[in-house]
């Protein structure tokens, strides 16, 4: 993982990325120039997190490194009250401060470093009542009795005397002295205010010059709320040359944030994987728009240097630095998108959005500062098309899912747990997939595990990775695998096809009411588009003569059908007189292997059955049936692959079984079969695993002869 960046200011103006540096040289030199001998006081305002620290830090470097024999740099002094804060007298330590420092600086500071700590003992404390008797609360106003107690129980010292030798001390040794006073506004309000009385008693030394780096509107604040008095007033008494920090120009931000972005980030994302039209469409506003000041750039990208290395590869790069700009910048908006999933993921449906669904995002929109609304508008269509007053769609869901995209329904949630949901299939098990389709064995050993596992919805894993390969159909499967994926489907898919569930086709929409072999069936139609015409026969004759999947073989030629081409997209994706070639050769395929004993157990028989008729000889099927069926044994197992369940919608939603006799008429004589069926169960002579098929057949037979319809509900 990359290392943080820790929220450190900058030192040497050679790593300058926003622009402070001329602008800090320039105050150094106005500095290292001041040639009058009476104390100034100069402000440097700015945001917080604007970089006020780094121009300190460069203003220091300038004045060491730009000195000139006529004028050497002032001896700086650095106090930070922030240190401090909250555990003692902020003017007694600020005067220790200079204490200790100065002397060891110049020698000829030795004997003022003595005088410091009279004046401190005197006037420090006086200060510190000063500041309280004039509205302070908190810590100091509750010791003010205390210490004008200890200030009464010693000696008295003429102060006025003491400041006039610390003032002849610094004439005589006319070396200048530059105090920097940082943070200022990380000060709780009542030693904003002390602060600044401390600097307001000391401020007139001679050859002292004070640099304060601030937050103007926040030590204005703090005053007002501390005394009630003027705050802008009150800081012009104190401060006679007011600085603002150049504002960045949003263009460097932009840039800046982009290079770390890429360089700490995305480092470990190959470069095909960041759409970098998306990118810029979704991100470039966004960081105009929320990414102020330097310390904002850090913490963006603090931030997803933690989090995206857990979900890298599994999410788009590019959708998910946006959802995590919100996070750290619009909390509230954020929490908005992750509680309401159904309002933002999908697409929009074809009647348009519901009035409540409008209201939901007016409603958003307007509780976002003004100057960001639209903005943010823009960057939330694009990250969800569902929203979107102008269409960015970006494709199809399929290819929302194939770019891992925030806006597909699948994918959501991993922008917010930073891992899977249990059963989930991983980007990096789709791409594995992928890359053994060039290995046979391996390819139907991935699938074959996963049919075991169970995936999100209860279906099984190996029906999530076909759904997920279609999406890289089109563009990411090699030219040379197009063929061998579908020969290899054409060989194993009847094995990784599951029970069929009436549910799903109730319950679920879009891909989720696919059966496995529709799903299978519209991955080949897909790969053959990927082939040029003439190679398509050819491909399928292989496919079909050395493969085992009758089921998807079937399908595939159903669609292929011109009368049936809704899957292919309308696309005639292959030749009359080929498709005939085609079903003859299935139709052989069929014939060879219903010779096996296994074949009453394939999946899917009774459609089997019906094509085998429709495209070969119609007496064939009923000729296999009718020898099934010679035997007990046999006709109850034939009568389990007619068996088949719908939903009941009574209550509760229940599967309800059925049988029709007449699906059976075009095989076998089904009075005949009636009449061995009564006698086995009133014998109890029908196994257990046979017995729902057997007596769903008798009951609905006897519907039959009352002129009953046994399918209705």
């Amino acid at each position: 993982m990359t290392a943080l960046s820790a929220d450190r200011p900058c030192t040497d103006p050679k790593d300058d990325l926003f622009g402070h540096a001329p602008f800090a040289r320039h105050l150094a030199k106005s500095i290292r120039c001041h040639r009058g001998g009476d104390g100034l006081v100069i402000a440097l305002h700015g945001l917080w997190g604007s970089g006020k620290t780094t121009i300190l830090n460069y203003v220091c470097h300038y004045l060491e490194a730009e000195k000139t024999e006529d004028a050497d740099p002032p001896v700086v002094v650095h106090f930070n009250p922030w240190w401090f804060s909250g555990r003692e007298d902020l003017a007694q330590t600020f005067l220790r401060q200079l204490q200790a420092a100065l002397p060891a600086k110049n020698a000829k500071f030795k004997r003022l470093g003595e005088l410091l700590d009279k004046y401190g003992e005197s006037l420090g404390g006086f200060v510190g009542a000063a500041v309280d008797a004039t509205g302070m609360t908190g810590g100091y106003a509750k010791d003010a009795g205390k210490t004008v107690g200890r200030m009464l129980q010693r000696k008295p010292k003429d102060v006025p005397a003491l400041k006039a030798q610390i003032a002849d001390e610094l004439r005589e040794a006319k070396v200048r002295i530059l105090v920097i006073i940082d943070d200022i506004d990380r000060l709780d309000h009542d030693e904003v205010r002390q602060l600044f009385t401390v600097i307001k008693a000391l401020a007139d030394f001679p050859f002292v010059t004070y640099l304060l780096a601030f937050d103007r509107k926040a030590a204005v604040q703090a005053i007002e709320r501390d005394s009630g008095l003027p705050g802008a007033r009150y800081l012009e008494k104190i401060i006679q040359v007011p600085f603002e920090i150049p504002l960045i120009d949003r263009t460097t931000l932009r840039d800046v944030v982009l290079r770390r972005l890429d360089e700490e980030v995305l480092n470990c994302v190959p470069d095909d994987a960041v759409d970098q039209g998306h990118g810029a469409a979704v991100l470039v506003g966004g960081i105009e728009r929320l990414v102020c000041v330097p310390r904002d750039v850090i913490r963006l990208v603090n931030t997803l240097s933690v989090t995206f290395p857990a979900v890298a590869g599994e999410v788009n790069p590019v959708d998910f630095i946006a959802i995590e700009m919100l996070r750290v910048f619009l909390p509230e908006l954020y929490d908005t998108i992750r509680l309401n999933e159904e309002k933002f993921t999908g697409s929009r449906a074809a009647s348009g959005a519901t009035s409540v669904e409008n209201e939901f995002h007016e409603r958003w929109a307007s509780e976002l500062p003004e100057p960001l609304r639209d903005g943010m508008r823009e960057m939330m269509g694009r990250l969800f098309p569902k929203i979107a007053a102008v269409s960015h769609s970006g494709g199809p869901p399929s290819q929302w899912r194939r770019d891992l995209r925030i806006c597909h329904p699948e994918l959501f949630h991993m922008y917010f747990r930073l891992s899977l949901l249990p059963g989930a299939v991983s980007h990096g098990e789709v791409m594995a997939l992928i890359a053994a389709i060039a290995t046979p064995e391996n390819f139907k050993g991935i699938l074959l595990r996963a049919k075991e596992e169970t995936a999100l919805g209860g279906i099984s894993k190996s029906r999530a990775l076909i759904k997920r390969v279609g999406d890289h159909v089109a563009s990411d499967i090699t030219e040379g695998d197009v063929p061998r994926l579908i020969a290899q489907v054409l060989d194993i898919g009847d094995e990784l096809i599951g029970p069929e569930l009436a549910h799903r086709v109730l319950l679920s929409e879009g891909e989720e009411r696919m059966s496995d072999e529709v799903l299978m069936r519209d991955l080949v139609c897909r790969s053959l588009k990927r082939m040029k015409m003439e190679d398509r026969p050819g491909v399928l004759f292989q496919a079909i003569e050395h493969g085992h999947a009758l089921v998807i073989q079937e399908y595939v030629l159903h669609e292929l059908d011109p009368a049936t081409t809704s899957g292919a997209g309308g696309e005639a994706l292959i030749g009359t007189d080929d498709l005939e070639r085609l079903k003859k050769l299935w139709c052989g395929r069929v014939q060879a292997l219903s010779a096996q004993r296994v074949f009453l157990t394939r999946p899917r028989l009774p459609g089997t059955l019906a094509s085998w008729g429709q495209w070969g000889d119609a007496a064939a099927p009923r000729g296999w049936c009718e020898a099934v069926a010679s035997t007990d044994e046999g006709l109850l197992a034939l009568l389990m692959q007619f068996l088949r369940h719908d939903l009941a919608l009574e209550d509760r939603v229940r599967p309800c079984p059925r049988l029709n006799p007449r699906s059976l008429e075009p095989y076998l004589d089904t009075r005949l079969c009636f009449d061995r069926l009564l006698p086995l169960r009133d014998r109890g002579a029908i196994p257990s695993e046979f017995q729902p098929a057997a007596n769903q057949f008798i009951l609905e037979y006897e519907l039959l002869a009352q002129g009953k319809n046994p399918d209705a509900p």
